[in-house]
């Protein structure tokens, strides 16, 4: 049991006794997750990735199941050794561990009949429709394990153990990464493989912790309970916040997947999957400082130590504060690097490096709503914490997904399509070209691949080929004669053809590539219809230029 004495006296130390244990697990959780996702990306490949991640949504809402029972039962378990109820404490604890169960195998019962739908809403069929089936049929049991799993541990640093959490985390780490070796690399077992793997390495940790419980002298530990209402109660009602920002993460997965899905197709969900690896290492590292906190602020308020449960609030902040920094700096500057390790295309790595270009600054402060949700909750202040959470998770951040990609679309996946077609001619030539268009070009903000495009495009028109970019002066009288002669749906037609053209010339296989330029050529065919009202493509086509 924890001695509020030492808390007051050795804040920091404590701080980073109870956290650091946690984060390890917190990180080697994450580590067991990248793992799976190198050996899935590597020897099963992108759709399989993005597969995995269309599921996601199913975790998180697991997670908030076993973050709302767990941080609401060790909430009062904690108080309660604060105030020296250790009966009523192992009470608790059974209790909190038989409510999750049951709500796990319910649940999985539930994701199971509802495969089909989730697959219909994301549009996500053929072998993307196989992986998800594949792998999530076997997830469905290892889930309520991984909530049980999470749920001891948290019992464990409350119970003044968090070190048995790690060496768990370690021994899980190990084992994963060496059955998703044997399983995915070896046996060539697929996404099959590494749910297998997943589901023994977590009925291997649960029954390694159940162990402990078990011990007739622990603090607190498995005793007969009669099911009370008051406990589940403020169990629930204490632990809502989390079960908001875990759902809060499914929603908008769920959104980010669809609009995704719907602008970019499987490339941009897989580079998607893969940034969101190392923002989920981050929020591990949160959420470790926070269970490593929660314990600690809930004994004190037990104890009526509520500056001291404050002073613990504000060391934590700063904390990750700074372990914020260095992740954004990290990942601003190696993000392509980092991408690189789950065998994706370059084109799904650029997207990535592009994405981290975006929301590396996010790691600032992700942290302190985090650590602030979780300590209302351990004083008892639902309320705030939910509205953290609603605010964080929900309400702002759905309301900027579907708003901003709708105003903009998939801004980084168009610089990053702009960019790989400008990399397929001549850099003298676009330079030349742009130069022809606007001397001063350099001096302003525009979109720098719209002009060698349109000229590749008015080459296929009359069949020539493109990555020159010149166009003659008989060429641009044979796009306006060739033109004129045909009526405006037969014009879209054509263009929508040369861009098919264009990419057969340059090898260009990417869906979501070929999705730009075909969104390009529609953009481009009112000017075209305009210009050939008056009979002079030349503001469209550039010539020859010097």
């Amino acid at each position: 049991m924890m001695e509020i004495m030492r808390i007051k006296e050795h804040k920091l130390k404590t701080i980073l006794q109870f956290s650091v244990p946690s984060i390890i697990a917190m990180l080697l959780q994450t580590a067991i997750t990248i793992t799976d996702g190198y050996f899935t990306g590597n020897y099963v490949g992108e759709n399989a990735l993005a597969a995995i991640n269309l599921g996601l949504p199913i975790l998180y809402f697991y997670l908030g199941v076993g973050l709302c029972v767990g941080v609401g039962g060790t909430m009062i378990c904690g108080r309660l050794l604060g105030a020296k109820d250790t009966n009523k404490a192992s009470e608790v604890f059974s209790q909190t561990v038989v409510t999750a169960g049951v709500i796990c195998i319910l649940t999985s019962i539930a994701v199971f009949l509802l495969f089909s739908p989730i697959l219909k809403v994301l549009k996500a069929d053929g072998e993307l429709s196989g992986f998800f089936t594949r792998y999530y049929r076997i997830m469905l049991f290892m889930y309520p394990l991984m909530v049980l799993g999470t749920i001891l541990g948290m019992f464990l640093r409350v119970d003044g153990k968090p070190q048995m959490c790690m060496l768990v985390s370690i021994l899980s780490c190990v084992l994963n990464a060496i059955l998703d070796f044997l399983f995915v690399g070896r046996l060539s077992m697929g996404v099959q493989g590494s749910a297998i793997a997943s589901l023994i390495v977590q009925i291997i940790g649960v029954c390694v912790q159940l162990v402990w419980f078990f011990r007739p002298s622990g603090s607190i530990g498995f005793r007969r309970f009669r099911f009370d209402k008051a406990v589940s109660r403020e169990t629930i009602l204490n632990g809502s916040s989390e079960f908001i920002g875990e759902m809060a993460s499914a929603i908008s997965m769920f959104a980010f997947n669809y609009v995704l899905m719907k602008y970019v197709g499987a490339e941009g969900v897989a580079a998607f999957t893969i940034l969101g690896f190392a923002v989920y290492g981050y929020s591990m590292i949160a959420i470790g400082f926070g269970q490593g906190l929660t314990p600690l602020v809930s004994v004190c308020w037990g104890a009526e130590e509520q500056k001291t449960a404050m002073a613990l609030r504000g060391i934590a902040n700063k904390v990750l504060f700074t372990i914020g920094v260095l992740f954004a700096v990290f990942f601003f500057l190696f993000g392509k690097r980092y991408a690189g390790m789950f065998g994706c295309s370059d084109a799904v790595a650029d997207m990535v490096s592009a994405g981290f270009r975006f929301y590396a600054v996010t790691f600032l402060f992700m942290g302190y709503d985090v650590i602030n949700s979780m300590y209302f909750t351990s004083c008892g202040d639902a309320r705030s914490s939910a509205l953290i959470s609603s605010l964080r998770g929900i309400v702002l951040l759905l309301a900027f997904t579907f708003l901003f990609s709708a105003l903009w679309g998939m801004t980084g996946e168009h610089m990053l399509a702009e960019n790989l077609i400008l990399h397929q001619f001549e850099t003298a030539e676009v330079i030349r070209l742009l130069k022809a268009v606007a001397p001063d070009y350099q001096g302003f903000y525009l979109n720098l691949c719209e002009q060698p495009l349109t000229n590749v495009i008015g080459l296929a028109l009359i069949g020539e080929e493109g990555r020159a970019l010149r166009l003659s002066r008989a060429g641009l009288k044979r796009i306006t004669e060739t033109m004129q002669r045909i009526g405006h749906e037969k014009r879209q037609q054509l263009l929508l053809a040369s861009v098919l053209s264009v990419c057969e010339e340059m090898k260009i296989t990417d869906n979501w590539i070929r999705v730009y330029m075909t969104s390009f050529a529609d953009s481009l065919l009112p000017r075209l219809n305009a210009a050939l009202d008056v009979g002079d493509v030349s503001h469209l086509f550039v010539g020859s230029w010097e």
